[in-house]
């Protein structure tokens, strides 16, 4: 069955260990709007669900269904590293995606 947004924000909170409140409380709203939301009673913002997406830790895709994993295995937060660095993070990626043979 697949999951919809309400769905994915219901286990999303779960697999975080967080009730209603302290997600409410992380984003400066009430618990009943958490709980709208997980009802599809209301649809987040995008600037909530951004900020839903921080709280979880995971990306808008996969709150909105546009992504199977719900891990940001595949996101590197990269935006105060030099062009130096991020290079190399590139290079170190590649090689541990390729290892050598033993």
């Amino acid at each position: 069955m697949k999951k919809n947004m309400a769905d994915r924000l219901v286990e999303l909170r779960e697999k975080n260990h967080l009730s209603q409140s302290a997600v409410a409380s992380r984003l400066g709203v009430t618990s009943a709007l958490i709980s709208a939301y997980e009802k599809t009673e209301r649809n987040p913002s995008l600037e909530r669900l951004i900020a839903l997406a921080d709280v979880y830790h995971t990306s808008t895709d996969y709150i909105l269904g546009r992504s199977a994993t719900d891990s940001h295995a595949a996101i590197i937060e990269v935006r105060d590293l030099t062009d130096a660095q991020i290079r190399i993070l590139r290079e170190l990626i590649e090689v541990m995606r390729h290892p050598e043979p033993e």
